[in-house]
């Protein structure tokens, strides 16, 4: 069997693990500046570099030409970055056979190195991220139970921090867990430890007062890979162990020709298969039906795929009850099927052989983002200019604000949403938070001031809005 590699971008650098016998080796490999991002795996270019480089190193290096990948991901990655992820190694030629959470990583490694049994509660916390999730672990299985917070996190209190869910917020405050064990860079872990020790000690609803806390080395992550690894590789040393995952840390919504169906949530394990029974199959009003699915990541739909299907190949089941089913094997390769009620009739659509349908009109609309994003500092000079002008009644300095507006109209004419206002909720999908400030007339997490404003075109950010966060 080919050598399986394990990948963990951290900071900046790609750290790589690989077995050898009964033993993990590991590696660590400089990235190069133009892709030194936050999150690699939510950028195609990105990640073709970082592939670029790994194969690079293994070949010149480590003397491997075959090999396939074991990526470990934040714990707020979801099935948009997954997707993107896979396409971008097929097209590569890479062979991507596993991702894993930075938790799920840990929790692996601190099973096998602590024997540990019963309920744990792993914390990965880096600059400016935070993956909080429950694991149970015995007899050689490590299952996620519950993800409680995943994303940006800023140091504030746990009260302030956003949970998935109202459940998972819940299901915190009951936990049996004996143990809190953190990883990641050391000042971010003992502020986390003490933002969940003070949450702990003042919570009225948090039962298990005796809860522990204990600190390992971030290379703990890159083991647990490595330990993953072998057993994929089927060597004796790492059989006997398992993981439980989750398909994605949110919520599952499929539209059918703009119809919304709920079809999976948080706590759906992998390998999946959920299904949403709907009275009468929705006719499509154009020459191809339209399928799409979406994450909710808090208040916001954020769009996985869309799969454009030729109108003929559906039209049998238009206005008839239908059973709607999402699949997904051990990697998350993504499975849509169509079946009538009745059993008569069924079709199955591979996600990535009917993205291909839509290649063209993706490729379009890339090009429009490009000019877009090249005309948005002309709209940024004309906006300060109308910000910061002395003399509003100047008329030089109203055909500024003329030109500024009809800027703005043109954007909003071509399906441009312009992120700039004030008094809102923060929302870390759209937003990027410069500054944090107390203010006692304002809510949590509310926008006090926009420093620049944000841009979206259809569902994709081209620029987030540049603000200060109250609370």
């Amino acid at each position: 069997m080919k050598p399986v590699i394990g990948v963990h971008f951290w900071e900046r650098t790609a750290r790589l693990c690989f077995c050898d016998s009964d033993s993990v080796n590991m590696a660590s490999v400089d990235l190069p500046s133009d892709i030194k991002r936050l999150n690699i795996v939510a950028n195609d270019f990105s990640i073709k570099r970082a592939f670029e480089v790994i194969d690079k190193f293994l070949k010149e290096k480590a003397n491997i030409d075959d090999y396939s990948l074991v990526i470990c991901t934040s714990d707020d990655t979801g099935l948009k970055e997954i997707q993107l992820l896979y396409k971008c190694a097929l097209e590569c030629g890479v062979e991507v056979i596993r991702t894993i959470t930075e938790t799920m990583a840990m929790a692996y490694y601190s099973y096998v190195e602590y024997d540990l049994n019963g309920s744990y509660i792993m914390a990965f916390a880096s600059p400016a991220k935070l993956g909080l999730a429950q694991y149970y672990m015995d007899q050689g299985q490590v299952e996620v139970d519950d993800t409680f917070i995943a994303g940006r996190w800023n140091g504030t209190s746990i009260y302030k921090s956003e949970f998935l869910s109202p459940s998972s917020k819940r299901l915190f405050d009951v936990t049996d867990a004996e143990l809190v064990i953190f990883s990641g860079t050391t000042d971010k872990c003992l502020e986390i430890e003490q933002t969940l020790s003070n949450y702990v000690s003042s919570s009225k609803t948090f039962y298990n007062k005796e809860i522990q806390f204990r600190m390992l080395e971030d290379q703990c992550i890159i083991e647990g890979v490595g330990y993953i690894c072998g057993r994929l590789e089927k060597r004796s040393a790492f059989q006997g162990l398992n993981e439980v995952s989750t398909l994605t840390p949110y919520d599952l919504f499929v539209s059918v020709n703009g119809q919304m169906y709920p079809i999976g949530d948080m706590d759906s394990l992998i390998p999946l298969e959920e299904t949403v029974e709907v009275d009468s199959y929705p006719e499509s009003k154009k020459t191809y039906d339209e399928i799409e699915l979406f994450e909710k990541r808090g208040k916001a739909f954020v769009k996985v795929c869309r799969m454009t299907v030729p109108k003929e190949e559906l039209e049998y089941f238009y206005h008839k009850a239908c059973k709607l089913t999402l699949i997904s094997d051990e990697n998350r390769r993504l499975t849509f099927v169509i079946k009538t009620v009745m059993g008569e009739k069924e079709v199955k659509l591979s996600l990535i052989d009917y993205m291909t349908l839509s290649e063209e009109e993706e490729v379009q609309s890339e090009s429009i983002s490009d000019m877009i994003k090249k005309f948005l500092p002309v709209v940024d000079d004309l906006e300060y200019a109308c910000k910061y002008a002395k003399e509003k009644d100047n008329p030089y300095v109203q055909g500024i604000e003329k030109t500024y507006n009809k800027a703005i109209q043109i954007l909003e004419d071509n399906e441009v949403k312009v992120i700039n206002k004030e008094g809102i909720e923060y929302d870390y999908n759209t937003m990027s938070a410069v500054m944090h400030v107390d203010d006692e007339d304002l809510g949590d997490n509310t926008v006090k001031q926009i420093m620049q404003s944000g841009y979206i075109y259809k569902d994709k950010v081209l620029r987030p809005a540049a603000v200060v966060v109250a609370n």
